[in-house]
């Protein structure tokens, strides 16, 4: 038996250089996993199938459910197992518990990170002695964020985010998580559709801020998409009014959202923006650290 923690991540930065020839986006992102986490537990088995348990999930949140043979085959987990099976040509299967916590479609990148942890647990179980560039490579092929998952901490993710690269970790920060009640279908594919050549950057914001990290932090925070969000989303202007009003702090979009997070120095600090917020809004709210 194999068990496999699938941490959450956070965007401190999010750009968008260019269009790609392949139709994806040229992107430049700095990306740190925080203590936020699903669980998977693996056993050897003949055939693969994943069994998922859910635990603290907002009211509606979007999962796949069974397909006709009862199985939990559209799911990131599933393809992650599958695509290792056929590229290493593994005889065997394997049971996966998929315990939830990260919500899904929130920016927080939990479909990714199960996929990430079902590769390295499945690595050990099988005995494949992959290296963990291998296990990227074979990530990039599922999605675009598993290689950031396969090597976790504050790590700078290129490309369309396959190529990632370990930097100097930031300093243990703690982070209230407010998810926002903002419903988007197909939320990734519509987000990029509403950018433009005009939302493009060359990088510099990412680079300052790897310069500037461990010294004023929030000052240098930058995500593209919360200019997507502040034209589009009447609700999400709202939302930021309203936190910054109650808790006098700066909330952040993480990925493609919409999960909000501020920085806090303090579990002290993060527990009291939270309580503040309970009184006034009532939303999914998460507290959480940063992990190298």
């Amino acid at each position: 038996m194999i068990c496999e923690i699938a941490p959450a991540k956070i965007n401190l930065t999010l750009e968008i250089l260019k269009k790609r020839n392949d139709g994806y986006h040229e992107i430049k992102s700095v990306m740190q996993t925080i203590n936020l986490c699903d669980c998977l537990t693996i056993w050897e088995h003949e055939w693969i199938q994943v069994v998922p348990e859910y635990y603290n999930l907002p009211a509606g949140d979007t999962l796949p459910n069974f397909d006709n043979y009862n199985n939990f085959s559209d799911n990131l987990v599933f393809k992650a197992a599958t695509t290792l099976q056929k590229i290493t040509g593994f005889k065997g299967g394997a049971v996966i518990q998929l315990k939830k916590t990260i919500p899904s479609c929130a920016g927080l990148g939990g479909g990714s990170s199960d996929a990430a942890a079902t590769l390295k647990g499945l690595n050990k179980l099988w005995k494949l002695n992959l290296s963990r560039e291998e296990l990227a490579k074979i990530g990039s092929l599922i999605g675009s964020d598993i290689p950031f998952f396969i090597y976790g901490g504050t790590c700078l993710a290129m490309g369309r985010g396959e190529i990632i690269e370990n930097i100097v970790s930031i300093q243990k920060k703690w982070l209230t998580l407010i998810l926002l009640p903002i419903k988007i279908e197909q939320k990734t594919k519509r987000l990029y559709s509403f950018i433009t050549p005009e939302n493009y950057s060359s990088g510099n914001f990412t680079s300052k801020f790897i310069r500037n990290m461990n010294n004023g932090l929030e000052n240098n925070i930058f995500n593209v998409f919360e200019i997507v969000y502040n034209n589009i989303f009447k609700e999400y202007n709202y939302y930021l009014e309203k936190l910054l009003k109650i808790t006098g702090k700066t909330f952040h979009l993480s990925g493609s959202g919409p999960t909000v997070f501020s920085i806090s120095e303090s579990e002290e600090e993060a527990k009291s923006m939270l309580n503040q917020c309970d009184g006034e809004l009532k939303l999914n709210k998460y507290i959480a650290q940063t992990v190298p």
